[in-house]
């Protein structure tokens, strides 16, 4: 389900960043100012992580990041003028505006973790590995295999309690095949 991040969030969001982040271009402040205070604007703007991948972006840089100071994207091109993005963002207020701010350690901030939305041109698990998605599957299947393991031994001990010699001799075969897949996760390939 998609939800969409608050107004208020949005502001609180932006008066926190403008008092702890100096940005390297001046103009960065201005067109942060512009969005705070202006309402109608802030509301189409989304937080996002790689804004050069959207229809209209600006990527801005904060002091002591190596990444660049200002970049605007507009429909496939780019520009490092602030002061057309800040003209485009003026006068095309009703369109969408995708901003991605670059700090230093923005993912240990919850602030920023609270305004970030999902990218819709560019989704995050896009960009995982392969390999990391299967590792994150094998995780997920060991874990299911675990909690199946440890079902069957409670079921073993109750079997065992009941004397019940059936499920005790079922249980322990489904026990076994278990661990055999278990072990084929552990062996390597």
């Amino acid at each position: 389900m998609y939800s969409r991040v608050q107004l208020k969030d949005k502001k609180a969001f932006l008066k926190w960043f403008l008092q702890r982040y100096q940005m390297k271009r001046r103009e960065s402040m201005w067109i942060l100012n512009y969005l705070l205070n202006h309402d109608i604007v802030l509301n189409k703007t989304k937080f996002v992580e790689e804004a050069d991948k959207t229809p209209r972006g600006i990527k801005m840089g904060t002091v002591g990041t190596e990444d660049e100071a200002f970049r605007f994207y507009k429909d496939g091109q780019e520009f490092d003028h602030p002061e057309q993005a800040f003209h485009e963002v003026r006068l095309n207020w009703h369109t969408d505006l995708y901003v991605e701010l670059l700090f230093q350690d923005s993912w240990l901030s919850p602030e920023y973790a609270e305004v970030l939305e999902d990218n819709p041109y560019s989704k995050w698990n896009d960009r995982m590995p392969k390999e990391l998605d299967q590792q994150v599957d094998d995780a997920v299947d060991s874990f299911y295999l675990q909690e199946q393991k440890h079902q069957i031994l409670n079921e073993i001990d109750l079997a065992l309690e009941s004397d019940n010699r059936a499920d005790f001799y079922s249980l322990t075969e489904s026990l076994k095949d278990i661990e055999t897949k278990l072990e084929n996760e552990v062996s390597p390939s």
